[in-house]
C-alpha cells in the first residue's frame, strides 16, 4: 500500500511540471508574436503604408473636385494723364484778338465766379446711366448717335413706320415745317420702376422693355413714338414755338427733358424772344424756363438751337445760347419715385458774354452767337460760334482759357477724343462759309480742322471751297465729324454742302463726304453727289467693331457706306429733306424729314430697321 502512494504523488508532480513547461511555452509565443507584430507595424508606419483605424485598405481613389474658371482680371480702363489740364492763353494772345469776357450772377455784373459745386466731367462714356441717346452727340464728347448693338447681315435699310408732323407759321420769320438741324431724336427706355410713373398711356405703363422716342419739331410740339412701331405713346406736348435743335433728357433717368426755342415768338405778356424750357414727363408739362430777351445778350436775335448738357455730379445744366451767352445753373431737381413726383427748383442763372474784334451787328461783322452743341472734359467747355472762334472756358470760374480763330461760322461745334497713346485729348471741328473776309466770286473756305484740345495748336487742317450761299443757307460743313474706332479707327469722316463737285462730268454746287487719315489729315477718300449733307455721319458698329457709315442728304435719301471706301451698299427714300441728324437704338434708327424736296412725300419722322 506505502509503494503505490508514493508513486502516485511523483506522478502528479510531472503533471504540474508539465503543465507549468507548456504556460512558458504559450506566453512565449504570444511574447514573440507581440514582438514579431510590433515590429511589422513599424515597419509598416515608416513605410507609409499604414492605414489608421483598422486593416489596411487600397488608399481611395481622390473624388474629383469641380473645376472652376477664374474671373477673368479686368482689362484696365485707359486713362490720360491724371494731371492733365488746358493750359491758359497769355493775356497779351487774348488783347490781339480783342477778346473781352464779362460775367453775371443773380443779375449782377461781376468781375469773378466761382461755383460752389465744381463741375469735373468725366469720360463720354460714363456721361449717362441711361439706356438710350439722351442729348446731341449721346455725351458729353458728342462723339456718338447710337446706342446699343448693331447687328449687320444684309447690309439693309427698311422703312417700317412713319409719323406725318406739320408745320408752324412764324409770320415774318417763315413756315418752319418738319424737323430741322440739328434736330436729331432721342430714344430711351425707361426703367421699370420709372415706367409706371410717366405721363404715357395706360398700355405702355406696364409693357416690359418699353422704348420712347422723344422728338420735339418744328411745327409747335413735343412727339412721342413707341420706337418698335411708331404707334403715339402720350398726346404730343404743344409748346406752340418752332424747336430745330436737339433737346437734351435728364443723364440720370429722372423724368427731366430739356430743349431750346429756335424762332423767336411773343408771349403772352408781350415780350418778343426765345425761352429755354424745362418740361416734366411725368406731368407732360413746361416745369420753368428762362430767357425772352436777355438785356446782357449782346445780339438782338434770341435762340437757343444748342443742346444743352447736365452734369448729374454737380445737378447743373449748361446751355448755350444763339444771343451770344454761355448759361450755367444748379437745377436743385428732386425725383421722387415713391411719390412718383419730379421738380426743379433752379439756383439763379450764371452767364458768360463774350466779344473781340470784328464783331457787330451788320451783316459783314462777325455774329454773336452759338449755335453748334458744346463738348465737354473735366472742367472745360468747348465750343465754336457765329463768329468763327473756338473758345475753351473753366466752368467753374468762368474764365477764358484759349481762343482760336476759325476763320467763320462753327455751326459744325466739336466732338473730343482722348488719345492714349499720345497722352492728350484732341477735338475735331470745321466752319461753314458766311461771312469770312476773302471770300470771292460767292465762295469761300471750308476747313476741316483736328486741334489739340489742351494747348489749342492745330494738329492738321484742310481747306475746301464752298458756296457763300444765300441768306437762308450756307456752304462749308455744318454738322459734326464722326471720330472712328474699331474698323476705322484710323478715320475722321466730315461732310460739307454746297461745294463744287463733279457729277456726270458736270459741275454743280453739291454734297461731298470725305475720310481723313486721323494722324496725318491726308483724305482716304470722297464720295460726291449733287444733293447736299446737312445732316451729321453716323457710324454704327457690330459685336466685331466692323463699322458702316449711315448718311442722309437733302434730297431725303439715306444711304448706307463702307466707311473705308465710301462705296455706297444700300440707299432708301425717305420721301423729303433731311436736314436733322438720325439716332440708332440696336437695329431701328429714327430720322426726321422737312416735307420739301425730294420725292413730294410730306414731314414726317420714320423709323427704319438696319438689317
Amino acid at each position: 500500500m506505502a509503494r503505490r502512494k508514493q508513486t502516485r504523488r511523483k506522478s502528479r508532480a510531472a503533471v504540474r511540471r508539465r503543465k507549468y513547461m507548456v504556460r512558458r511555452i504559450v506566453v512565449l509565443i504570444i511574447f514573440l508574436a507581440v514582438i514579431t507584430g510590433l515590429t511589422l507595424l513599424l515597419i509598416r508606419v515608416f513605410s507609409g503604408d499604414f492605414s489608421p483605424g483598422g486593416t489596411p485598405e487600397e488608399s481611395p481613389t481622390p473624388p474629383v473636385l469641380p473645376t472652376f474658371t477664374p474671373e477673368p482680371t479686368p482689362t484696365p480702363v485707359p486713362q490720360l494723364p491724371e494731371g492733365l489740364t488746358v493750359a491758359p492763353s497769355s493775356g497779351e494772345t487774348l488783347a490781339e484778338a480783342g477778346f473781352k469776357t464779362a460775367l453775371m450772377y443773380n443779375r449782377d455784373e461781376t468781375d469773378s465766379f466761382s461755383r460752389e459745386a465744381p463741375i469735373s466731367f468725366g469720360k463720354g462714356s460714363e456721361y449717362s446711366a441711361v439706356r438710350g441717346i439722351t442729348t446731341y452727340g449721346g455725351s458729353n464728347y458728342r462723339d456718338s448717335f447710337t446706342y446699343g448693338s448693331q447687328t449687320v447681315v444684309n447690309k439693309t435699310l427698311t422703312r417700317v413706320w412713319d409719323k406725318s408732323i406739320g408745320a408752324l407759321d412764324c409770320g415774318e420769320d417763315g413756315t418752319w415745317a418738319g424737323v430741322g438741324w440739328t434736330g436729331m431724336p432721342l430714344i430711351v427706355q425707361w426703367e421699370d420702376d420709372v415706367r409706371p410713373l410717366l405721363g404715357i398711356y395706360d398700355e405702355f405703363k406696364t409693357k416690359d422693355g418699353f422704348t420712347e422716342v422723344i422728338y420735339p419739331a418744328m411745327d409747335g410740339n413735343i412727339y412721342f413714338l413707341e420706337l418698335s412701331t411708331g404707334k403715339a405713346t402720350r398726346d404730343p406736348i404743344a409748346l406752340g414755338v418752332v424747336t430745330k435743335g436737339t433737346a437734351t433728357l435728364d443723364p440720370r433717368g429722372y423724368p427731366l427733358l430739356y430743349t431750346g426755342q429756335g424762332i423767336p415768338s411773343t408771349s403772352e405778356e408781350g415780350t418778343r424772344g426765345a425761352w429755354f424750357r424745362g418740361v416734366s414727363l411725368i406731368e407732360n408739362k413746361v416745369l420753368w424756363s428762362f430767357g425772352g430777351r436777355d438785356p446782357f445778350s449782346p445780339r438782338e436775335w434770341q435762340a437757343y438751337d444748342s443742346s444743352a448738357m447736365v452734369d448729374a455730379q454737380t445737378d447743373t445744366l449748361i446751355a448755350a445760347g444763339e444771343n451770344g451767352l454761355l448759361y450755367s445753373v444748379k437745377l436743385n431737381s428732386v425725383f421722387d419715385r415713391v411719390n412718383g413726383t419730379v421738380s426743379v427748383n433752379p439756383d439763379p442763372l450764371a452767364k458768360y458774354r463774350y466779344t473781340a474784334n470784328g464783331y457787330g451787328t451788320s451783316d459783314s461783322n462777325r455774329q454773336w452767337g452759338i449755335e453748334s452743341s458744346p463738348a465737354f472734359w473735366k472742367n472745360y467747355a468747348f465750343f465754336t460760334d457765329n463768329g468763327g472762334y473756338l473758345q475753351c472756358v473753366d466752368l467753374n470760374t468762368l474764365k477764358t482759357m484759349y481762343v482760336k480763330d476759325l476763320t467763320d461760322d462753327g455751326d459744325a461745334g466739336v466732338v473730343l477724343e482722348e488719345d492714349y497713346e499720345a497722352g492728350t485729348l484732341y477735338l475735331y471741328t470745321a466752319n461753314a462759309v458766311n461771312t469770312q473776309s476773302g471770300a470771292e466770286n460767292g465762295f469761300g473756305k471750308s476747313w476741316h480742322r483736328k486741334i489739340n484740345a489742351v494747348t489749342g495748336e492745330t494738329v492738321w487742317e484742310k481747306s475746301w471751297d464752298a458756296s457763300t450761299g444765300s441768306s437762308t443757307t450756307n456752304g462749308g460743313t455744318l454738322s459734326t465729324p464722326h471720330v472712328g474706332h474699331g474698323s476705322i479707327s484710323d478715320l475722321v469722316i466730315y461732310n460739307a454742302a454746297s461745294v463744287p463737285v463733279m457729277v456726270n462730268g458736270e459741275a454743280v454746287n453739291g454734297g461731298r463726304i470725305v475720310a481723313y487719315d486721323k494722324a496725318t489729315g491726308e483724305v482716304v477718300w470722297t464720295y460726291e453727289q449733287a444733293a447736299d449733307y446737312w445732316s451729321a455721319p453716323v457710324v454704327i458698329y457690330d459685336a466685331a467693331e466692323t463699322a458702316y457709315l449711315i448718311q442722309c442728304d437733302r434730297n431725303g435719301i439715306i444711304r448706307m457706306h463702307n466707311p473705308r471706301t465710301g462705296e455706297v451698299l444700300t440707299e432708301v427714300d425717305l420721301g423729303s429733306r433731311v436736314d436733322a441728324t438720325p439716332a440708332v437704338f440696336n437695329n431701328m434708327l429714327v430720322a426726321g424729314t422737312r416735307g420739301s424736296g425730294g420725292s413730294g412725300e410730306g414731314q414726317k419722322i420714320i423709323g427704319i430697321r438696319i438689317g
